[in-house]
């Protein structure tokens, strides 16, 4: 059972940090307020997902659902 959990929070864990990159990544491409805003204000990458990229499918996704793979875990524990 501790494999499992151990498995979901580091594989949601990576998920998310991927998502999170590729956010970022795309934030500095959008402009430089954007990309302090995302690494000094928490949820800020995602609000830029969903408000002010053209098409946020993968990343958001990314980000979400690794986020949630990861406290889905942690909640098993």
């Amino acid at each position: 059972m501790h494999t499992l959990v151990a498995i979901l929070i580091m594989v949601g864990c990576l998920a998310g940090l991927v998502g999170d990159w590729m956010i970022l990544v795309r934030a500095y491409r959008y402009g430089t307020a954007w990309f302090v805003g995302i690494l000094l204000v928490p949820l800020a990458g995602w609000v830029f997902a969903c408000f002010a990229m053209p098409r946020p499918g993968l990343p958001l996704a990314l980000s979400v659902g690794g986020t949630l793979l990861a406290l889905s875990g942690w909640w098993i524990l």
